[in-house]
């Protein structure tokens, strides 16, 4: 391995990689966490590639590409079975039990994605720099396609393609500046590390583990932060069926978390976290029927106030706003949410994950 972070207690990572029917990209995840630069630590890292109970041969894979891409000295793998309740919630279980209490620092990641080569080195030296931090997440690139190789880049071998949408954009710029006093909400579970020693364990039937580890941390009055040099790549589903069940399945996944997941309360939380999470908890799921009232108000005054003319105005106004870019966009936004708070009425979300993809 190479130089570590010069922190003289850099913790030893565990590695966790929940998958269901991963045959496809797994060998790549492999292949990618083998060519990683990982931290010295002075006990070894360890990488536990979990098999939800694939239909295909993911286990297979995982085992041929561990042979043919061998991990760094001072880095052990191994590939489990969850033989529990299916679901990745039980998934990261059956990965946290096989580690034992043999590392420092979680980091759970998605097979899908790959890191940049220096990602688990920064993860690393966030957790040795700041005793407190509870917890951190990478910072997402969105890109067209990836390289077959595990490398960082396009399917072309070149510096790959940025996809992110403007939705992609702005939420990057929350999550930064949340992010600046440790109050980082939507964190990304593609790789994401927490302390070990906090024993945090995912909900079961949660589909969302990512925010139900992080609401863990935040009622512990921990740090949440966006690690900026810990970056990792994850191809862009294009617009079009497959995106918009991806963009349901999550919308469904915060409503349950709305719903059910245990929210931070107490003297452990500032003012600033208690508004905070306070909006969350409640902003999102009112949006679509706020804006709608909102429009029929501002309809109903302009009838009332200027008459007839002026609110034949105001709704040619109204309508060619919806029909704007930014307003069609907006008006999705809000179909989604209300669709999922609708059907998550009618049957819960589970958190047994079948990855659809474009």
């Amino acid at each position: 391995m190479s130089a570590g972070p010069s922190y003289p207690s850099c913790p030893n990572l565990g590695v966790l990689v929940p998958c269901r029917d991963e045959a496809a990209v797994i060998a790549r995840k492999l292949a990618n966490l083998a060519r990683l630069r990982w931290p010295d630590a002075p006990r070894a890292h360890r990488v536990v590639i979990v098999d939800d109970q694939s239909s295909d041969d993911t286990a297979v894979r995982a085992r041929d590409a561990l042979a043919a891409h061998p991990l760094p000295a001072g880095v052990r793998a191994s590939v489990v079975r969850n033989d529990g309740r299916p679901g990745k919630a039980s998934a990261i279980a059956a990965g946290l039990d096989a580690l034992g209490g043999d590392v420092d620092v979680i980091v759970l990641t998605d097979a899908d994605v790959v890191f940049e080569d220096d990602a688990l080195r920064a993860l690393a030296d966030a957790f040795a720099r700041e005793p407190g931090l509870g917890m951190a997440c990478g910072s997402q690139r969105f890109v067209r396609d990836l390289c077959d190789d595990g490398r960082p880049l396009g399917a072309d071998g070149r510096e790959p393609v940025p996809a992110p949408g403007r939705y992609d954009r702005w939420t990057a710029e929350v999550r930064a500046l949340e992010s600046r006093g440790g109050r980082l909400f939507s964190v990304h579970g593609q790789l994401l590390g927490w302390r070990a020693g906090l024993g945090l364990r995912p909900t079961p039937g949660l589909a969302a583990d990512d925010l139900d580890l992080m609401l863990a941390v935040r009622a512990r009055g921990m740090p949440v932060r966006k690690l900026t040099d810990a970056r990792f790549l994850e191809v862009k589903t294009p617009p079009g069926a497959v995106a918009e069940a991806q963009a349901l399945r999550r919308a469904r996944a915060y409503v349950q978390i709305v719903r059910r997941a245990r929210w931070p309360r107490g003297r452990d939380l500032d003012a600033a976290s208690r508004v905070q999470l306070l909006g969350y908890r409640v902003l999102p799921l009112a949006a679509p029927w706020s804006a709608l009232a909102v429009l029929l108000g501002v309809l109903v005054l302009s009838a009332v106030l200027g008459g007839p003319n002026v609110l034949e105005v105001v709704a040619v106004l109204v309508v060619a706003s919806l029909l704007s870019p930014a307003g069609r966009r907006l008006v999705r936004l809000l179909t989604v949410i209300a669709r999922a708070t609708l059907v998550e009425s009618r049957a819960e979300i589970g958190d047994r994950w079948t990855m659809t993809r474009g």
